[in-house]
C-alpha cells in the first residue's frame, strides 16, 4: 500500500475488483459462493462486501452507512436513513480510515488491530489476490472486531 502519510483511499478500486471478482445476480445477491460463507454486496459508502442485499436497507458493519440504494448516479442525492448525502458519508469514511491508517502505533490497541487487518486487506485488493476466502477471511476479522468492540462505523473511533 502506498506511504501512509499519502494516505488515499482506494474506493474505486475496491469497488471495482468486488465487482469484477465476485459476481452479482439481477437479484442484487451475490451467486458466486455459499451465502454463509461471504459477506455479499459492495457497500457504496466504503466498498466493502458488507450488504446481504443491494437497496433492502442492510446495515454496513464497516461505516454504518444504510443502504436505500442511492450510488454513484446520485451521489448529492440525500439519503433519508443516513440524513446525508452518499458523497459526504463516504468522505467521512475517508476521513475515519485515513486517521485510522495513519495513526500512531501504540495509541490504541484497537485501533492498531484494525489498521493492520485494513491494511492486509486492502493490500490483497490492491494486488489483485484473487484468493476470495483469503479477502472473506480478512474481512469478517474487521468486521467482528468493529462489532464485539460496539464500533458502529470507523469514524466512531475517533469520537472522543
Amino acid at each position: 500500500m502506498k506511504e501512509q502519510e499519502h494516505y488515499n483511499d482506494n474506493f474505486n478500486q475496491r469497488r471495482d475488483f468486488f465487482q469484477k471478482n465476485f459476481a452479482i445476480k439481477i437479484g442484487k445477491q451475490r451467486t458466486d459462493v455459499k451465502s454463509e460463507d461471504i459477506l455479499k454486496n459492495s457497500c457504496p459508502v466504503c466498498g466493502y462486501l458488507t450488504l446481504d442485499e443491494r437497496d433492502s436497507f442492510d446495515i454496513c458493519a464497516i461505516c454504518f452507512w444504510e443502504d436505500d440504494g442511492i450510488d454513484d448516479f446520485e451521489v448529492n442525492n440525500d439519503s433519508g436513513p443516513n440524513h446525508m448525502t452518499l458523497k459526504e458519508g463516504r468522505k467521512i469514511f475517508q476521513e475515519a480510515k485515513r486517521k485510522l491508517l495513519t495513526a500512531t502505533e501504540g495509541d490504541n490497541n484497537l485501533i492498531d488491530t484494525l489498521k493492520n487487518k485494513f491494511l492486509n486487506l486492502d493490500n490483497s485488493i490492491e494486488l489483485e489476490n484473487l484468493d476470495k476466502s483469503e479477502i472473506v477471511r480478512l474481512q469478517n476479522e474487521i468486521v467482528d472486531l468493529l462489532t464485539k468492540n460496539k464500533v458502529f462505523g470507523i469514524e466512531k473511533l475517533f469520537d472522543k
